[in-house]
């Protein structure tokens, strides 16, 4: 099964690109270990919490919002769904990355082990039934959605958008916003489940914009630039939401998750997500001419990725008590790295089964 994983893989994305995905693979699980060896699990456990909700978020962002594209019925993205829909290959791999997140409570989350598995059961159970529930009523939907020559929107759409929101606003709660004691920002789960959606959508642009060029693809950039530009603007509302009450009101109780990634070197990680997620996209993607060009959409779609993926770094890892030695970030990126490589071996995997069958949409 792995071996064909991986031949389906290089059908999509070729030799090299796969080959690295596994090596990463493989890379990551040493560096995950060898962290509760060393003492710096704190660390790559985080880094792989942070991971984790990147891209699952952005694999169940692409099938959400594939289902509202559904059931609105808007047939102009058609060209990018294939890209969107194919993060559904990752949800088996997420739910036992899932499992290890929270079975491993006690070597990274803060006061896990001094209270004893008792009280964490019903969370895993929690965690890991709704997580499988999303999943199943994800691939419920694909299936469906492919199984009729003009897919229609049904309650197996609806269904999986109310659970993504749910489930999704559960891992916020969960993995961001019980990590620490200081008074917790409401807006959290939503920021969250959104930033995903533009994941997911910034996903789609890149792959339209350096896969190969077709009268569709052509079609569909501006719509994408302009979907993505309202997105940006949207996810920076919700992140001054987070700040302006705290600000306004003068709640110190709840200045304290501020003051923490706007201190250090977290404040320069910030200021870089602030660029890279809101102030460039939204002053590159004004011109028309932007939204249009395959480069200029890849780069910007591209820049919005990696800015996300410093943001949900930012959700995480300034609530724990890290280890900041050079040994620490070498395990940490390299369990990046890790999650990173089964996101695109199984992706690619996905993409490969579809060329190869012949589907098209």
């Amino acid at each position: 099964m792995t071996i064909d994983l991986v031949h389906r893989s290089e059908a999509a994305l070729g030799r090299g690109v796969t080959r690295w995905a596994v090596v990463g693979i493989a890379l990551g699980a040493a560096a995950l270990l060898a962290g509760l060896a060393v003492g710096s699990s704190v660390v790559t456990f985080g880094v792989l919490a942070a991971s984790w909700l990147f891209f699952v978020g952005v694999a169940a962002g692409g099938v959400a919002f594939s289902a509202a594209v559904r059931c609105s019925k808007g047939r102009w993205a058609n060209a990018a769904l294939p890209a969107l829909e194919a993060g559904a290959a990752f949800f088996p791999a997420a739910l036992v990355l899932l499992a290890v997140l929270v079975f491993g409570a006690g070597a990274w989350i803060p006061g896990a082990a001094e209270a004893g598995w008792g009280p964490w059961a019903s969370r895993v159970v929690r965690e890991l039934a709704a997580s499988a529930v999303l999943f199943a009523a994800g691939t419920r939907y694909l299936r469906r959605a492919r199984a009729e020559s003009e897919p229609r929107p049904g309650r197996a759409a609806v269904a999986y958008l109310l659970l993504y929101v749910s489930v999704l606003s559960l891992w916020a709660i969960d993995l961001v916003m019980d990590l620490h004691e200081w008074a917790p920002s409401t807006v959290i789960p939503v920021y969250y489940f959104i930033g995903a959606l533009l994941g997911a959508i910034a996903l789609a642009a890149l792959a339209v914009g350096v896969g190969p060029e077709t009268a569709a693809g052509a079609a569909v950039r501006p719509d994408l630039g302009k979907l993505l530009f309202a997105m940006v603007i949207f996810w920076g509302y919700l992140l001054w939401a987070a700040y302006l009450p705290v600000w306004y009101g003068n709640m110190p109780d709840e200045t304290g998750q501020l003051l923490a990634r706007w201190a250090g070197g977290w404040k320069y990680l910030s200021l870089g997500v602030l660029a890279t997620v809101l102030g460039f996209p939204f002053f590159f993607l004004l011109p028309e001419r932007t939204k249009r060009g395959r480069t200029s959409l890849a780069v910007v779609a591209g820049g919005i990725l990696i800015g996300l993926f410093g943001e949900h770094l930012l959700l995480v890892l300034p609530s724990l008590p890290l280890r900041g030695d050079a040994p620490s970030v070498v395990l940490g990126g390299l369990v990046a790295l890790g999650v990173l490589g089964v996101f695109v071996l199984t992706v690619g995997s996905r993409i490969g089964a579809t060329n190869g069958s012949g589907e098209s949409r």
